[in-house]
Formats: structure tokens, C-alpha cells, sequence
């Protein structure tokens, strides 16, 4: 027993900094995943990361901090804005870039996480609409200011609509978007929300 106890002591010690980090960014992502984010716990991520609470606590305070920089680490950079693109080209691009976001990337994950957003603390609600919704907007918002004559003042209402429906969609449990009904947000909401102005 004393035997192979030494011999898998160097293994564990050996698994330290970004491997560690890594491990424990893994089991986040697949706790959220199979148990959601009411039941996941700091006992449940390190027991999956294989390593012991005190390890977690010494890089995060709380669950949240450490749900919010497995998911920031997930997060995929919106696309940028393509000059050549045309509007409704634009548009569809960044609304495809933020249904592959919710639903792709870990997608059980991620949506386990935003569909309890409600129920989940202020600066973890700042954290979705910060990470995930505001860069969408932003490039959203130039392209209108490439593409259209709306109003500064207009834009941002605009920007948002687009990325608000898709993230009503993930946050009430629905199945990933399509294309035709991406399609359908751009053609039957943004652009004649551009047009109208």
C-alpha cells in the first residue's frame, strides 16, 4: 500500500499551474453540463478535476468567480467587421457567431448556465450580458453605422434587438436556432428596423 502511494504521489504533484488550471476549467464545463448551475459545486469540480477544494480556493473565492473564468476562458472573440461584407451579410455573420456561442462551444454548458441566469447573482448576469451580448452589439451597431443612415441615437436599441432574441431563445431552454430562422430575425426585424428609420 506504502508502495503505490509513493509511486502516484510525483504524478499528482506534477500536475500544478496551467495543466491544474486547465483540469479544473474542464470539470466546470462538464459539471455545468450534466448537473446545471444550481447543483454544481466546489466538491463536485474538484473531485472531477481530480484535486482537492483547497486548490480551487486558492485561485477563486466562490463558485461564481469560477464559473464566470471557465466560461470567459470558453468564450469564443466575436468575428470583426468585415468592410467588404454587405449589411445583411454583417448581420448574419454576428448573429451565427453568437448562436454558435451559446449553443456550440460547450453548448450544454453555456446554456445550463445563461437558462438559470435569473436565479444567479448580479455580477453574474453583468458577466453573460458583458461577454457575450455587448462585443455582438458592438459590431452590430458598426455595421449599421457602415451600412445606414439610422441615427447614433438609434443605433444602439437596434444592435441589441438582433442578439436579445437569440439570447431569450437559449435562456428559455429552446433548441439552437437555425439558419432559416436567423435569416428570419435579419430580414424580418433588422433590416426593416434600418429601413423604417
Amino acid at each position: 500500500m506504502e508502495a503505490s502511494a509513493e509511486v502516484s504521489a510525483p504524478v499528482a504533484s506534477r500536475r500544478r499551474g496551467e495543466a491544474l488550471r486547465r483540469a479544473i476549467f474542464d470539470a466546470v464545463i462538464e459539471q455545468l453540463g450534466s448537473v446545471g448551475y444550481a447543483k454544481l459545486s466546489t466538491n463536485r469540480v474538484a473531485a472531477a478535476a481530480g484535486t482537492g477544494k483547497a486548490a480551487l480556493y486558492r485561485r477563486w473565492s466562490n463558485k461564481e468567480e469560477l464559473v464566470r473564468d471557465a466560461l470567459l476562458d470558453l468564450l469564443p472573440e466575436p468575428p470583426r467587421v468585415d468592410l467588404s461584407a454587405s449589411l445583411r451579410d454583417g448581420l448574419l455573420a454576428q448573429l451565427t457567431y453568437l448562436n454558435s456561442t451559446l449553443f456550440d462551444s460547450k453548448g450544454a454548458a453555456f446554456q445550463a448556465f445563461a437558462a438559470a441566469a435569473a436565479d444567479q447573482p448580479s455580477e453574474l448576469r453583468a458577466f453573460l450580458h458583458e461577454t457575450v451580448s455587448v462585443p455582438c452589439q458592438e459590431r452590430i451597431a458598426e455595421l449599421l453605422r457602415l451600412h445606414t443612415a439610422v441615427p447614433d441615437k438609434d443605433r444602439p436599441l437596434i444592435a441589441a434587438a438582433g442578439p436579445a432574441m437569440l439570447m431569450y431563445h437559449c435562456m428559455s431552454g429552446s433548441l439552437k436556432s437555425t439558419d432559416t430562422q436567423i435569416e428570419a430575425v435579419v430580414d424580418g426585424l433588422l433590416l426593416p428596423l434600418c429601413r423604417e428609420r
